[in-house]
C-alpha cells in the first residue's frame, strides 16, 4: 500500500505539466460530457492512448507517447475531430474544442474509418482494427491488448469485475460460457468488442436503477464475416507421438447462429471448458479421500500426468422475431488422464503424529454429454419472459494403484497399506429456470415471479481391495485383506419458488416484497458386502436407505431508495427451515425453527469508473444430507465417515465492501475487495484416531468460524517509460475449530500472495512481458505447536512476441518457479521455458507454426494442502518437453468481392 502510494503521489505530480487537455463544447457552448479522445499513431492508426470528458466537458491525457501524434474526438450525434500534434512530454493545452452537428472537417487529417474508442452510457466500445493481435490469435489474444482488461485464471476481468457473459453479435454462444467463445472464435473476425454494464433484468423493464449490474462483452462481427461461413481449421504432429487437431466453423446472420467446433490432442490442452475435469486433474482418484472443502489453503489446479482430450459442440441460435430468440447448445468430451505421483503427508493427534507416505499410479477417464437452451422474449414492452434449461450426464471411471506405508514419529515403517480400486460414478443432472418480469401501470411498481428446478441422480459402483500388514518391525506382523464391493444410489430434487412485488412510494423510494418457497428432498441407498481375510475369512453385509427433505420459507419485506449514483436497500427476512431426515423403517428426526435474517445493501457511484458498494446480510447454513446422515461408511478401511443426527444450522454474518476507480484520463485502475465471514455453532470436522491409524470422522456444531478475503489490485500505465504495470494482492485468513480424540484443535491459517506484471503499451511490432508472483502459507495448529506449517511459491516469468517481418511471427517464454516447504524440507527449483515460431504462407489464410514445450525438460507438478489433522504434500510427473509442427488454414478469410453492376 505504501508502494502504490508513493506512485499515486508521484503521478499527481507528474500530471500537472505534462499530457494533453481541454475543454469540449458543443455550438451553444455547452460542455459535452463523455467525449471519446483517442490519441493514434499516424503511421497506421494504432491505439495509443484515451481518455474521456466529464460533466464539465474537461480532459486531461495524460499517458501520450514522445512522438508525432492524432488526437482523434468521437461522440456520437457530433462530426469526428482530429489533429496532428508534436508531444515532447510538455502540457499541451488545447483550450476549447467546439464539435460541430454538420459533417465538417477541422483539420486537414480526418481518419473517419477509425474510431478506436466510443463510450455510451453503460457501454464502451472498442475498435478491434486498432489493436495489433497476431494472425493465429484468438479473441482471447484480442482482449489481452484491451485497456482495462484482463485473463486471469481463465477468467476475465474488466476494470476490476469479472466478466459474466460473453456475446457475439448481442446472441449467447454456446451459453455464454467465456473459455468457450475466447477459444474458438479468431481476433481477426472481430469488428467491435464492447463491454457493457448491464442493468438486471428488471431494471430494464421498470427503468429504475436498483444498483444490480453484471459486466457482459458482446463482440461484433466483421461485415465480411456475416452471412458466410468461417472458421480455421488445424493440426499437428510431433516427437513422442503427439499430436493435436481443431476445428471450428461458425455462419452468422442477422437472423440465426450456427458454430461448430471439434477438437483432440493428447498434449494436456483441454481447449475448451469441459466441465468437472480440473476437479480430478492431480490424478489421486480414490473417492474414499477426504472432502476438500475444509482445506485451508486455496486449492491449487493442475494439469497432472498425461491427458488425451476428444470434444465436440454445435451451437444453434435464432431470433424468432425481434426481440424473442432462442438458443441451444450441444457438448460432447471425453478424457483419459494417467500418470504416477508420490505423496507425502503428516498426520498429527494430541498423542502421538506420524507419517503417509503413497505412490499412486493412476488411471481416470470421463465421458459427458451437455445440452443447453436459452429462450428469451422481450418483444413486449411491458413484461420480458426467460427460460433457460440445462442437462448433462457424466460418465467417469477412476482406476487407482496406491502403494503405501505408515511411519511413527521415528521414520521407522510400522504399516503398509496397498490399494486397488476401480469407482464408477454415472450421473444425471437436469436444470429448468423460469422468470417472468412484468411493468404495471405505475411508473417503478412491478412484480416478477419464477421458478428453479433442479432433478439430480448419481450411481457410484466402488470395488476397492486392500492389503494390509502390520507391525513390521515386530517379530509377529499381521497381514490383512479386505474386499469391499459398495454400490450407492442418489436421487434429489430441488424445487424453489419465488414471487416478488414492488411499489414505488414516491420520491425514489420504493416497497418491496419477496416469498421464496424451496424444497429439497434426497433419497439415498446403499449396499455394501465385504471379506475381510485375516487368520479367518469374514463377511458382513450392509443395506440401508436414506431420506432427507428439507422445506424453506422465506418472508422478505425491504425498503429501497434507488438514484442514478445512490442505491440503499434494507431487507427483514422471516426464515423458517424445516429438515426431516433418518430411514423410515427405523427413526425420522424433525428439525423446525424461525429465524430472523437482516440484510443491508449501499451503492455509491460518484463518477464514471468509480463504484463503493458495501453489504451485510445474516445467512442460515443448514446441515448438508451427508453432515446428518447417521449411517457408517466404511468403504476405506482407514478413513471411517459418519453423520451426526443432532447438528444445529450454522449461522453466518458476511460483510463484502468493494471499491473501483476506473480513470481512463489517466489510465489507472484500482480496485479493492474486502469480505469477511463469521460464523456461530460452527458445523466442524471431529476425528478420532487409533492406534492402528484408522481415522473415523464425524461433524458437530462448536465455536466460532473467522474468514477474511482481501483483494487489491492496482494498474498504471507510464508514459515516459511506454508501459502499463499490474499490482495484485491477496490475502485470506481462515480461523475454525476441529476435534481431534476429543481435544479441540484450533487451526488458523494465512494465504498471502502479491503478483506484480509489467508490459509494454506500443505493441506495433514487439509485446513484452515480464512479473513475479510471491504466495506464502502459513498455517498452525494448537494441538501440536511443533508441526506449524509455512510453505512458499515464487515464479518470475517473462515473455517477447516479436512480428520478425508481416509474416514471421517469433515467441518464447521462461517461467521459473522456486517451492520451499519447511516440514518437507523441500527446495524444488523448475525453470520452464517455451518457444514458437509461425509463418503466414499467404496474407492471413494458410499459417505453418513450429511449438516447443518445455524444452529443458522439466516434467513435475507440485500440489499442497493443509487440513484440519493433517497436510501433504503431492509431486506427480507431467508431460515434459514435446515439439510440435502445425498447419492452420482459415476458411474464407478473404474480403467479399463486390457483385458486378448490370449495364
Amino acid at each position: 500500500m505504501l508502494l502504490i502510494g508513493f506512485i499515486g503521489f508521484s503521478i499527481s505530480i507528474q500530471a500537472q505539466n505534462s499530457g494533453i487537455k481541454g475543454i469540449v463544447t458543443d455550438n451553444q457552448k455547452i460542455p459535452l460530457e463523455m467525449v471519446s479522445v483517442a490519441i493514434l499513431s499516424p503511421k497506421d492508426s494504432t491505439f495509443l492512448s484515451y481518455a474521456t470528458t466529464d460533466l464539465k466537458g474537461i480532459f486531461h491525457l495524460q499517458d501520450v507517447p514522445k512522438d508525432t501524434v492524432i488526437i482523434q474526438l468521437n461522440l456520437l450525434g457530433f462530426t469526428q475531430y482530429s489533429k496532428k500534434l508534436v508531444y515532447n512530454n510538455s502540457l499541451i493545452d488545447l483550450k476549447t474544442i467546439v464539435l460541430e452537428d454538420d459533417v465538417s472537417s477541422l483539420d486537414e487529417i480526418v481518419i473517419a474509418a477509425v474510431v478506436p474508442i466510443q463510450i455510451k452510457k453503460d457501454t464502451v466500445s472498442y475498435n478491434a482494427n486498432s489493436f495489433k493481435v497476431n494472425h493465429d490469435d484468438n479473441i482471447e489474444g484480442l482482449l489481452g491488448k484491451l485497456p482495462g482488461m484482463e485473463i486471469e485464471d481463465g477468467k476475465i476481468i474488466s476494470q476490476g469485475n469479472a466478466v459474466t457473459k460473453i456475446m457475439i453479435d448481442g446472441k449467447e454462444f454456446f451459453g455464454g460460457d467465456p473459455s468457450i467463445v475466447l477459444k474458438n472464435i479468431s481476433a481477426d473476425a472481430i469488428a467491435k468488442v464492447e463491454v457493457i454494464d448491464k442493468k438486471s433484468d428488471e431494471a430494464e423493464l421498470t427503468g429504475v436503477s436498483d444498483g444490480n449490474k453484471q459486466i457482459v462483452i458482446n463482440f461484433t462481427l466483421k461485415k465480411t464475416k456475416k452471412n458466410r461461413g468461417f472458421g480455421k481449421v488445424s493440426g499437428g504432429l510431433g516427437l513422442d507421438n503427439r499430436y493435436f487437431g481443431n476445428a471450428n466453423y461458425n455462419q452468422f446472420n442477422s437472423k440465426t447462429q450456427l458454430s461448430v467446433i471439434g477438437k483432440f490432442n493428447n498434449i494436456n490442452i483441454t481447449g475448451s471448458n469441459i466441465q468437472g475435469f480440473l476437479e480430478n486433474a492431480d490424478g489421486v482418484a480414490d473417492e474414499s479421500e477426504d472432502d476438500t472443502n475444509d482445506n485451508f489453503n486455496i486449492k491449487q489446479k493442475s494439469l497432472s500426468g498425461f491427458l488425451e482430450t476428444k470434444v465436440t459442440g454445435v451451437h444453434y441460435g435464432r431470433e424468432l422475431k425481434k426481440r424473442e430468440s432462442l438458443n441451444a447448445d450441444y457438448f460432447y468430451n471425453a478424457s483419459e488422464n494417467s500418470g504416477i505421483s508420490e505423496t507425502n503427508r503428516i498426520n498429527f493427534t494430541n498423542t502421538n503424529n506420524f507419517n503417509f507416505k503413497s505412490t499412486n499410479d493412476y488411471l481416470n477417464t470421463t465421458n459427458n454429454h451437455n445440452f443447453n437452451f436459452n429462450y428469451e422474449n422481450k418483444a413486449n414492452k411491458t413484461h420480458t419472459i426467460k427460460l433457460r434449461g440445462r442437462f448433462y450426464t457424466d460418465d467417469r471411471n477412476y482406476n487407482l494403484d496406491r502403494k503405501g506405508v505408515y511411519e511413527n514419529e521415528n521414520n521407522e515403517i510400522v504399516t503398509e497399506n496397498n490399494l486397488l480400486s476401480n469407482n464408477t460414478t454415472f450421473k444425471k443432472y437436469g436444470n429448468i429456470n423460469f422468470n417472468l418480469y412484468r411493468r404495471l401501470l405505475k411508473k417503478g411498481r412491478s412484480f416478477n415471479t419464477g421458478f428453479n428446478w433442479v432433478v439430480n441422480n448419481y450411481d457410484r459402483e466402488n470395488d476397492q481391495h486392500t492389503f494390509i500388514t502390520r507391525n513390521i518391525n515386530t517379530d509377529t506382523p499381521v497381514y490383512q485383506e479386505i474386499i469391499a464391493l459398495r454400490d450407492e444410489e442418489s436421487s434429489s430434487s430441488n424445487f424453489n419458488l419465488r414471487f416478488k412485488y414492488t411499489e414505488p412510494l414516491g420520491g425514489n423510494h420504493y416497497l418491496n416484497a419477496e416469498v421464496n418457497a424451496s424444497f429439497y428432498d434426497v433419497d439415498e441407498s446403499t449396499d455394501q458386502s465385504r471379506t475381510t481375510i485375516k487368520t479367518t475369512i469374514e463377511e458382513d453385509f450392509i443395506k440401508f436407505d436414506y431420506t432427507f427433505f428439507q422445506n424453506i420459507m422465506r418472508t422478505k419485506l425491504f425498503h429501497s431508495y434507488n438514484t442514478p449514483k445512490i442505491n440503499i436497500s434494507t431487507t427483514m427476512e422471516l426464515y423458517n427451515l424445516r429438515r426431516e431426515f433418518g430411514q423410515e423403517i427405523d427413526q425420522i428426526y424433525t428439525k423446525e425453527k424461525l429465524y430472523v435474517t437482516p440484510s443491508f445493501f449501499f451503492q455509491y457511484k460518484p463518477n464514471r469508473g468509480e463504484k463503493l458498494r458495501f453489504t451485510y446480510r445474516r445467512v442460515i447454513r443448514a446441515p448438508r444430507p451427508r453432515e446428518t446422515n447417521p449411517f457408517i461408511n466404511d468403504l476405506s478401511p482407514y478413513f471411517i465417515r459418519t453423520g451426526n443426527v443432532d447438528l444445529q444450522p450454522e449461522k453466518v454474518h458476511s460483510f463484502v465492501s468493494f471499491y473501483n476507480v476506473n480513470s481512463s484520463n489517466s489510465s489507472i485502475n484500482f480496485n479493492t475487495r474486502l469480505q469477511y465471514n463469521y460464523s456461530t455453532d460452527a458445523i466442524i470436522r471431529s476425528y478420532t484416531i487409533d492406534d492402528d491409524y484408522i481415522r473415523t470422522s464425524s461433524y458437530q456444531n462448536n465455536g466460532e468460524r473467522h474468514r477474511l478475503n482481501a483483494q487489491v489490485r492496482f494498474s498504471k500505465k507510464l508514459n515516459k517509460l511506454g508501459v502499463r504495470f499490474n499490482l495484485n494482492n491477496r490475502f485470506f485468513y481462515n480461523s475454525a475449530n476441529s476435534i481431534v480424540n476429543f481435544n479441540l484443535n484450533k487451526i488458523e491459517s494465512q494465504d498471502i500472495s502479491t503478483n506484480f506484471v509489467i508490459q509494454n503499451t506500443r505493441k506495433r511490432k514487439v509485446d513484452l512481458k515480464a512479473g513475479v508472483f510471491y504466495g506464502v502459507n502459513n498455517t498452525s495448529f494448537s494441538i501440536e505447536k511443533d508441526l506449524d506449517r509455512k510453505f512458499t511459491t515464487q515464479k518470475y516469468f517473462g515473455m517477447v512476441d516479436v512480428d520478425a517481418t508481416k509474416r514471421l511471427n517469433l515467441n518464447t517464454q521462461l517461467d521459473y518457479i522456486i517451492y520451499n516447504d519447511d516440514k518437507f524440507d523441500i527446495h524444488q527449483e523448475l525453470p520452464i521455458w517455451n518457444a514458437a515460431m509461425s509463418y503466414s504462407l499467404s496474407p492471413k489464410n494458410n499459417i505453418v507454426k513450429l511449438v516447443l514445450i518445455d524444452l529443458l525438460n522439466k516434467n513435475v507438478d507440485v500440489f499442497r494442502r493443509s487440513t484440519d489433522n493433517f497436510f501433504e504434500e503431492t509431486i506427480g510427473q507431467s508431460l515434459g518437453r514435446y515439439v510440435i509442427l502445425s498447419y492452420t488454414y482459415r476458411l474464407n478469410n478473404g474480403k467479399r468481392k463486390p457483385k458486378r453492376k448490370s449495364s
